[in-house]
């Protein structure tokens, strides 16, 4: 087969006149057929679509009817999407689009940070206006490296943009050590406890291990005497661990009023895209009170991120119920809440004991717990020379 045909190929039949001398006349002028094939009265045949035109004007000469069957070809397949203005007006409208568009983020590359650092590092660049769909500035990758810094997650971070595609390299800030900081006017008691181990880092050690101390009493001054008697301040620092008592009371009723999930939901989408945002037409309405969880998703095209992102809220519907607790689940509840406040009171402490009290007086529910613990008990002594 001519391989013009591939592109563009026709399939006609030729009808009465001189069907003979037309074949013959068209092998003279170097007009190639294939798939010749006889029918009555004459004989069907395949030609480039650009030999056509002069193939009908040499069968007219022989008094041949010529009639195509059939058009085939790639350039037949695409005739109609060429005829399409709009889609060459896109094309030409695209390019420019898409070179323009190198300027904004199209993927943020994590890969240097652990899967809970890129979640908040993401909420600080989204602040930053660094979120997919942006364009990028020197300026704004400055702001972004110092809100970074500014977060405390991380000591060291740094942020590149090439060709759409934002790099993102952090490293961990190192915890903080946990001992109290140095002070000009020494460390006391926040409890009186009995004194289990000290770590002294600047300043005085004013207790030893196994002495019982009072509420406010200095465990830490600031003066150090050397060996000719002249007396060095120098700020009060460190950590003194004591075994103490710490109490806790709370009455819980048996019945409370308590907004409870319904299992319905509903959806809200807004397009943002260069500092603008779209609100989507809603999925459908939701309740005034409903819990509402906010994420950000980042649309791709068969795999190909694309430069904007969509703000997804669900809104969780509610309805408010009468909860009922028995004693068992009053206890769990009120056990709770006293760790809650013993390890917001004190961090590091360390559980030795409980003694527990709890009693159910009509719907309501008395509970007392006294733990022994062992904790940090310095505090800063905000008293001046002159108090």
């Amino acid at each position: 087969m001519d391989p013009l045909q591939l592109w563009a190929g026709v399939r006609f039949a030729a009808q009465n006149g001189n069907t003979g001398g037309f074949l013959t006349a068209a092998a003279q002028n170097g007009l190639h057929l294939s798939a010749i094939t006889a029918q009555p009265g004459g004989f069907c045949a395949r030609c480039a679509a650009w030999r056509y035109p002069e193939l009908s004007r040499l069968a007219r000469r022989y008094r041949v009817r010529l009639r195509i069957q059939k058009r085939d070809g790639l350039f037949f397949r695409l005739r109609p999407l060429l005829r399409r203005r709009g889609l060459w007006a896109g094309l030409f409208l695209f390019l420019p689009l898409l070179l323009w568009l190198q300027g904004a983020v199209w993927a943020t590359d994590f890969t240097t940070l652990t899967p809970g650092q890129r979640a908040r590092a993401e909420v600080i660049l989204r602040q930053q206006a660094l979120s997919a769909g942006e364009f990028i500035s020197e300026e704004k990758l400055t702001a972004g490296e110092y809100a970074l810094l500014q977060s405390g997650e991380f000591s060291w971070a740094s942020l590149n943009f090439s060709k759409g595609r934002l790099i993102v390299e952090a490293a961990a800030a190192k915890p903080v050590p946990d001992i109290a900081s140095g002070t000009l006017h020494g460390i006391t008691a926040r409890v009186a406890g009995t004194v289990l181990e000290t770590n002294l880092t600047s300043g005085t050690m004013l207790v030893t291990p196994g002495q019982a101390v009072e509420a406010g009493q200095g465990l830490i001054g600031t003066a150090r005497m050397e060996r000719d008697g002249t007396l060095i301040f120098q700020p009060a620092a460190g950590r003194v661990l004591a075994q103490f008592e710490w109490e806790f009371s709370e009455t819980l009723p048996a019945a409370v009023a308590a907004d409870q999930l319904t299992g319905s939901k509903s959806h809200q989408y807004q397009l943002h895209f260069a500092g603008k945002s779209l609100a989507l037409p809603p999925w459908s309405s939701h309740q005034e009170n409903a819990r509402a969880i906010t994420r950000h998703l980042h649309p791709a095209f068969w795999g190909l991120a694309l430069p904007c992102s969509v703000e997804e809220t669900v809104f969780y519907h509610t309805q408010n119920e009468t909860l009922s607790y028995t004693g068992d689940q009053l206890l769990a509840l009120a056990r709770l809440h006293s760790r809650q406040v013993l390890y917001a009171a004190y961090p590091d402490a360390v559980l030795l004991t409980r003694k527990e009290d709890f009693s159910a007086e009509g719907d309501q529910f008395h509970y007392r717990v006294c733990y022994t613990i062992a904790a940090d008990i310095c505090q800063e002594n905000t008293k001046t020379a002159e108090d």
